[in-house]
């Protein structure tokens, strides 16, 4: 059992032990966990993680590049990950299921605007709506109702609210956007021009957007994240 768990390791396959094991970590500290059934990781890049049953982070770890020594015991089978001066042991009680993978992931993981870095997007390139769009405000109260996006006013000086989605826009959302522009319309004496910004809209709400003179503009949270990072590149850690 300890060959083929060494074999895997010298194949540099993404391995997966399950039992129940003790764990002894020293380093910058010093801790003991007693026998437990527990699922080991150990990946490609020689990282090891120790999870338990529940949650999701682990509860001890070595990072990339630990050396790995695999050691048959009277009890078991050990494994015992070095670093420096870190040392990770996982004593086995008795033989654990002992799983191995060959994995590609050569994937770029991006991750897209929230609603709130799709308004300043916006904020920042107003032409994200329409050519000639010029925001006046964002988060602008409206009486007894709630709170509008973007309030900004077009090329032809007509008063717009623009309302943002990162998910598709529903029937509810252009209720709710129709619900701000009647209350601030009679704020204003007269009804601004209302826009949901989504990236998509669901049959029943582009129906109410028929009825209600609602428009929609398709505009999604990566086109924002674009924009970001070229007008913002450096001040947030994932737009870099």
């Amino acid at each position: 059992m300890s060959q083929n768990l060494r074999a895997a390791l010298d194949a540099r396959k993404v391995i997966l032990l399950v039992g129940s094991c003790s764990v002894r970590y020293e380093g910058r500290a010093s801790s003991v966990l007693g026998l437990g059934e527990r699922m080991i990781i150990i990946k490609r890049d020689r990282s090891v993680l120790v999870h338990r049953p529940e949650g999701y982070e682990p509860v001890n770890w070595q990072p990339p590049n630990s050396h790995i020594d695999v050691q048959e015991t009277g009890e078991g089978l050990a494994v015992i990950a070095t670093r420096g001066s870190e040392m990770l042991e996982i004593r086995f009680n008795g033989i654990p299921q002992i799983h191995s993978f060959t994995l590609v992931d050569d994937a770029r993981f991006e991750m897209y605007a929230t609603e709130s870095e799709m308004k300043t997007a916006v904020m920042l390139a107003p032409d994200l709506i329409e050519e000639g769009f010029q925001p006046l405000a964002d988060e602008r109260a409206v009486f007894r109702t709630g709170r509008l996006d973007i309030f900004g006013r077009d090329k032809n000086g007509r008063l717009v609210v623009v309302e943002l989605k990162k998910r598709q826009a529903t029937r509810e959302d252009i209720l709710q956007l129709q619900r701000y522009v009647e209350s601030l319309g009679r704020e204003l004496g007269g009804g601004p021009r209302a826009i949901i910004a989504a990236p998509s809209i669901s049959r029943r709400a582009a129906a109410a957007c028929s009825q209600s003179g609602v428009e929609f503009k398709c505009l999604t949270p990566r086109m924002c994240t674009e924009v970001l990072r070229k007008k913002i590149r450096g001040l947030d850690p994932f737009l870099t």
